[in-house]
């Protein structure tokens, strides 16, 4: 299964289209931060576009990563996309709350140093980290969990 959250009018086929506006007509409405409606390691591919910046705070953004951790299938990838902190198209969305930079993703990188130090202490399950993309604008991580 592959899933497309906050999918709002970028419906994708053949995959399970999920946001939290039922009148997107998504396949599945839900508010990602009560949970997700899947099995564990269920999921072999989400993406997430311009979702993560408007989760409320850092808790919020913990509790989603730990619950997309859980149902992504081990050697299933996590496609996430937002705007980089360092940029104005960071703050021109006012629904946007969280920022990032590329480093913010080190801290969920079990491989990393800031994992230990710091993304273990705050809760986080680890992942292994790759920025695809980063073109001064926004940046793509995949993210694999590490189970």
């Amino acid at each position: 299964m592959r899933v497309n959250i906050g999918c709002g009018n970028n419906y994708i086929d053949g995959w399970v289209n999920l946001d939290i506006s039922p009148e997107v007509g998504a396949d599945v409405v839900c508010d990602i931060t009560g949970g997700l409606p899947f099995a564990d390691d269920s999921v072999l591919e989400v993406l997430a576009e311009n979702v993560l910046t408007q989760l409320p705070n850092p808790a919020a953004f913990r509790d989603v990563l730990n619950e997309l951790w859980r149902v992504v299938k081990p050697g299933g990838e996590l496609r996430v996309r937002v705007p980089l902190a360092t940029h104005e198209a960071a703050f021109q969305d006012p629904f946007d709350v969280m920022r990032f930079t590329r480093e913010s993703f080190t801290y969920l990188d079990g491989y990393h140093r800031r994992y230990g130090q710091y993304g273990r202490h705050y809760g986080f399950k680890p992942w292994y980290t790759r920025v695809s993309e980063d073109n001064g604008i926004q940046i793509r991580v995949n993210l694999t969990p590490i189970k």
